[in-house]
């Protein structure tokens, strides 16, 4: 089951009271991000093995909660929106990759005549989705999904009707909403000195001109909040990694 079925939905107030009482790390996660893992073998997604590397360190830490993982209620509709498809779309790539590889290997076994053939392979076999499916889900059951709340609805019709980043360039409700979650959560904690990190791969709406950093509006209110981003897991475990959580 790839889709997001039993997820742990909690308001707000008991979020807030839950970080502040623990007082560790936290990872607030995008749907985007969630939906990277099971993209990050794709060829245009230009990713080594080493991301899935960092990825497992992140989940391991997250599974032995050392990390807190939040999310917004939203990220779950919009998860299981999307998830098939990129599930559906990394085997029909291993069948292609299969494909090719073994057109390949026919050239080599018809010209190497007198040598025992390469055999051919099928990668599609190895169901490649369904295991990094485990690692989302893995992440997915140790997260508090943040209820809707007309806190958060306010937030997103106010950035998204004057264009305010996330949606000065899309108009996307939705990224408003998300974080204004992540972002009312923090401000409204006693405590700011753990680490508080949103993690979005969605660089075209949060990101600077480097997509590195939040474009300037929102880096003023993460600033101001002690909030990190993280666009991608490289930066993401490079962070965990310097303060000692991975």
């Amino acid at each position: 089951m790839s889709k997001i079925t039993s997820p742990n939905i909690i308001d707000k107030n008991v979020a807030i009271l839950h970080i502040d009482t623990e007082k560790k790390p936290v990872i607030f996660w995008d749907t985007c991000s969630l939906l990277d893992i099971v993209r990050l073998p794709l060829p245009d997604r230009n990713q080594t093995v080493d991301s899935l590397e960092k990825i497992i360190e992140i989940k391991n830490k997250i599974v032995s909660k050392d990390i807190v993982s939040l999310s917004s209620e939203l990220c779950i509709t919009e998860f299981n929106n999307h998830i098939e498809t990129w599930t559906k779309t990394l085997e029909s790539e291993s069948k292609r990759l299969s494909k090719t590889y073994n057109n390949f290997i026919g050239f080599i076994n018809k010209a190497n005549i007198g040598v025992s053939p390469i055999l051919t392979t099928n990668l599609s076999i190895y169901r490649l989705e369904d295991l990094l499916c485990q690692i989302i889900h893995a992440i997915v059951n140790e997260t508090l999904f943040i209820r809707e709340d007309a806190t958060f609805a306010t937030f997103a019709h106010f950035r998204t009707t004057n264009k305010i980043p996330p949606a000065m360039k899309k108009g996307e409700y939705k990224d408003c909403y998300v974080w204004g979650t992540c972002l009312e959560l923090r401000q409204t904690s006693s405590d700011k000195s753990y680490s508080y990190n949103f993690m979005s791969s969605n660089v075209t709406d949060y990101a600077d001109t480097n997509k590195k950093d939040f474009v300037t509006e929102i880096k003023n209110e993460a600033t101001i909040n002690n909030i990190d981003y993280f666009p991608n897991f490289k930066i993401a475990y490079g962070h965990l990694r310097r303060d000692g959580t991975v």
